[in-house]
């Protein structure tokens, strides 16, 4: 049985439309569980769900929105609760399947892996690039030396350091992280290794988990033999503005290479004041 979880804020018809034609593609018996942040009291998901017919799917509603970590455990705990599924598909509502049986490939390249814990396919993008697996990256690399090194060196070197070239080239096989848009877990490991960090809002959750799986002894595996088509940034670009989206990202980053990776808080500080200084966070 897989448990696919699902996150909604204020995009019911995208999630509707999610559920109707992608998840119906599962062959493996399946349900949905769909964690419905900010709900408002008119509670429309569930009421396109119901009109829809679609049994299967359970909304879970929160007035507060939880963000992606605390929304996940909270659908993946409703999952746990209700059925104990053997398997978590966590997915966003804005991926769509490539191939045939894309979920169903994954478990079934999951049960030949005991040592994994997590496992993704190949997510392409709208422009045609990959974006995943993602290679370990320094917290100095990632958010100082990035702004500063075009001093020294042209901007298609930066492009190479980081992680576009590494996704392009990444072949099957284990990875420090895969995409968060879209994931298969067991859900014993998931709950084992203690879910994702509920200390984040957005992003870096992907890598907090990994960093957890390695505490229970599971690595991270990609796997590019199924695809699927990822919009990224859709829900964020809607509703926040780009100094917003890398505040958000600072703030999870710096939280997660401080408590998991051991990253000294002068690197952090001066991480702040080079976003600042660079014109990319406010005060």
């Amino acid at each position: 049985m897989i448990a696919v979880i699902v996150i909604n804020y204020k995009n019911e018809d995208r999630s509707l439309r999610f559920i109707q034609e992608e998840v119906s593609k599962i062959t493996s018996p399946h349900f949905t569980v769909v964690v419905d942040n900010g709900v408002s009291e008119q509670r429309r998901l569930q009421k396109l769900v119901t009109e829809a017919g679609i049994a299967d799917c359970f909304v879970v509603p929160s007035v507060e929105n939880l963000g992606f970590a605390k929304g996940n455990n909270l659908g993946a705990q409703f999952a746990k609760d209700k059925f104990n599924p053997e398997y978590l598909l966590f997915a966003n509502n804005d991926v769509k399947f490539l191939n045939d049986n894309v979920i169903d490939k994954l478990v079934e390249k999951l049960d030949t892996l005991p040592d994994v814990g997590v496992i993704g396919p190949k997510v392409i993008g709208l422009d045609g690039k990959l974006q995943s697996p993602e290679p370990f990256i320094p917290f100095w690399d990632k958010h100082i030396w990035v702004y500063w090194s075009n001093l020294f060196y042209s901007k298609s070197h930066q492009v190479r350091r980081f992680k576009q070239d590494y996704s392009e080239k990444a072949e099957e096989g284990y990875h420090y992280r895969v995409m968060g848009s879209i994931f298969l877990t067991r859900s014993k490991d998931y709950f084992d290794c203690g879910m994702m960090d509920p200390e984040t809002f957005l992003y870096s959750e992907e890598a907090i988990l990994s960093e957890r799986m390695k505490m229970i002894g599971k690595k991270v595996y990609y796997y590019p033999k199924v695809a699927v088509l990822h919009e990224h940034g859709n829900t964020t670009k809607r509703l926040f503005d780009r100094i917003k989206i890398r505040q958000l990202k600072l703030e999870s980053d710096s939280y997660y290479y401080r408590n998991y990776i051991g990253t000294p808080n002068w690197q952090i500080r001066l991480a702040k004041i080079t976003y600042w200084l660079k014109g990319l966070i406010g005060r």
